[in-house]
């Protein structure tokens, strides 16, 4: 769909916020006194080792869940403190994928990318078929747009739920894991199709992954969380915390080192 025009102060303002977030369910704490800026454009990773928090940090993010504590401002409004019909109009700016894409399985490639549009907008079916067209498109995907979930390759899921993500305009998409179960190649496309819809549509992309090589790959900027001290322990360009981190834990996930002295974790 047509995204409405940006005023200058909007440019400015970050795409999302995240500000002194504390994460957890019951008791029981993940994270803490995370604070984080997704700038506009900006392709920003969330890594760390399994367990941290990464998903549970994003489903925050999104609205899904509610902070034990703290704040995430979308476009600088915040989603926690909104209410219901304002939650909802920051959500339909936000777009989101999940490891298999989740594609409804009786539904064709392009009724699926069409689903939002039928069931948020009155639009008519050429015009929503136009835009799920487009969105195919984007993605490389025109060609199995008849085609049935079931056949199609996890690259193509993958990509499919990209473009369904952006069906109702979203400026700012979520991405959960989006290389997980991929092959080497097929992972390298779809790190080219993120790039690609970054450049060309200037969208905002917020993904969770500790796939390395994707992570080297499209990230402008990452944010490392660590399980033990339930905290961010870097923040910065990931070639940069690969090769000049000060932290043990940063330099052992970055370089694949199955441990490191227990000394220097802790410091």
């Amino acid at each position: 769909m047509e995204r409405p025009a940006v005023s200058a102060q909007a440019q400015t303002t970050p795409a999302v916020s995240v500000r002194d977030l504390k994460v957890g369910y019951g008791s029981r704490v993940l994270l803490e006194g995370a604070s984080f800026d997704v700038q506009r454009g900006e392709i920003l990773v969330i890594l760390g080792a399994s367990g941290c928090g990464k998903s549970s940090l994003m489903k925050n993010m999104i609205g899904l869940y509610r902070p034990m504590a703290g704040d995430v401002l979308i476009g600088g409004e915040s989603i926690v403190r909104a209410g219901p019909t304002e939650k909802a109009r920051l959500q339909r700016g936000l777009g989101i994928t999940y490891q298999s894409g989740a594609l409804f399985g009786s539904l064709t490639v392009l009724e699926n990318i069409r689903f939002p549009l039928d069931e948020f907008t009155d639009i008519g079916l050429e015009q929503k078929n136009l835009i799920a067209r487009m969105l195919l498109h984007q993605v490389e995907m025109v060609e199995a747009q008849s085609r049935m979930p079931a056949e199609l390759s996890g690259g193509m899921l993958k990509r499919a739920g990209i473009a369904r993500a952006m069906a109702l305009g979203a400026e700012i998409l979520m991405l959960d894991e989006p290389s997980a179960g991929l092959d080497p190649i097929t992972a390298a496309n779809l790190d080219r199709t993120i790039l690609a819809l970054r450049d060309n549509l200037g969208l905002t992309f917020v993904v969770v992954t500790h796939e390395l090589q994707s992570i080297l790959k499209v990230a402008d900027r990452a944010v490392m969380l660590d399980a033990t001290s339930r905290s961010i322990i870097a923040e910065g360009v990931p070639s940069e915390l690969r090769d000049h981190s000060q932290d043990a834990r940063v330099r052992q996930f970055f370089n694949r080192r199955p441990d490191a002295p227990e000394t220097e974790v802790r410091r």
